[in-house]
């Protein structure tokens, strides 16, 4: 997919990182012939579902110019690595050397400390993002800084992750006790008929009571009244409506439940609040990622199981000085076809914090 510049968003910015690329841009003040603009400081990141600042804001203008500054994906698959190449120009008359670059978070890959831009000349850099596995928009961004010029560039690299199956609405509001049932739509995006084999573990009630059959559309019917086949040993009503159809793009997806007893509020800044396992294979593994703000240098210790269905296992964890991604595998262990919803517990730094995962077994 070609890049192409993006709109306007607000992307998260991190404190740690703009006061790094404002020292640093102080630093090369020293021997930079004008004063220094002080970059202003930006407020914690917001918790997920809230507005983020926006990095502009700390933006130092200066000679060195990138083409393009923003790069917007468009829709793509959950869980894909977008890549972009950027151009960066050098006007003056001296070589100039890229002394800091900061990403906004760990999906993040860039390889430019230390590259030097001709006098008069321009190098290509490479960004690369890992998208998420659920659906959402994500943005990376980059500050830079250089040796010797009084400038913080901000490069922004954004994508939207859909899945091959899309719901309407995107969440199901069942605050009110009326709207504990009701119909939902789903939509073949890349127009691939499919069937729906489950909603929520039970069998598909079309909202015309029609047979299930291939179509590119189906309206479905939702209910809540009775206790959830798949959360219910730890919610009567499940965080996420999960739905599992036989598009071969697309196994399961989840809806976003707004009950009074599905509020998630976890002790660490998970960047999401569930994870999609796809279709497993009977007592087979899959890895997820999950990316967790506001770290520090503290580390996840375990990753604990609450069902004895599924065994966790901590992988890696990657640190950028904020953020940690942590990958952990999963495996089946109950050898029993169908979809599931299950929590797992992440412990580390004196806390501990669940969060759900959701998948197929086939």
């Amino acid at each position: 997919m070609s890049a192409k510049p993006a709109a306007r968003f607000a992307p998260t910015a991190r404190p740690t990182a703009l006061r790094a690329l404002a020292l640093a841009a102080i630093a090369a003040a020293a021997w930079a012939p004008r004063a220094v603009v002080a970059a202003n400081q930006q407020a914690p990141a917001a918790p997920a579902g809230q507005s983020s600042p926006d990095p502009k804001s700390i933006e130092i203008p200066g000679p060195i110019k990138a083409e393009p500054s923003e790069v917007n994906f468009g829709i793509v698959e959950p869980g894909a690595t977008v890549s972009a190449t950027i151009k960066i120009s050098n006007p003056l008359d001296q070589d100039v050397t890229i002394s800091a670059a900061k990403p906004s978070c760990t999906c993040t890959t860039v390889d430019m400390v230390g590259k030097v831009i001709p006098a008069r000349g321009s190098i290509e850099i490479p960004m690369s993002m890992k998208t998420a596995h659920t659906p959402g928009t994500k943005t990376a961004v980059v500050n830079m800084a250089f040796k010797g010029v009084t400038q913080v560039m901000v490069l922004k690299i954004q994508a939207e992750t859909a899945y091959a199956v899309r719901a309407t609405p995107n969440f199901i509001d069942a605050l009110a006790p009326e709207r504990m049932t009701g119909v939902f739509e789903l939509v073949s995006a890349d127009g691939t008929p499919f069937t729906v084999k489950s909603v929520d573990g039970r069998a598909p009630v079309a909202a015309d009571g029609s047979p299930m059959k291939p179509a590119t559309t189906h309206r479905l019917r939702y209910d809540f009244t009775t206790p959830s086949p798949l959360s219910q040993k730890f919610l009567a009503v499940p965080p996420f409506l999960i739905i599992e159809t036989d598009h071969p793009k697309c196994p399961v997806i989840d809806m976003r439940v707004r009950h009074a007893t599905t509020r998630i509020t976890p002790a660490f800044g998970f960047a999401e609040f569930r994870a999609n396992c796809g279709a497993m294979s009977s007592k087979g593994s899959t890895e997820f990622e999950v990316e967790i703000k506001q770290m520090g240098k503290a580390r996840i210790a375990s990753v604990q199981s609450l069902v004895p269905t599924l065994q966790t296992q901590l992988v890696s964890q990657k640190p950028d000085g904020t953020s940690v991604l942590v990958t952990v595998r999963v495996t089946d262990l109950a050898s029993q076809p169908g979809p599931f919803l299950l929590p797992i517990r992440f412990t580390g730094n004196g806390k501990t914090s669940d969060f759900w995962l959701f998948g197929t077994v086939r």
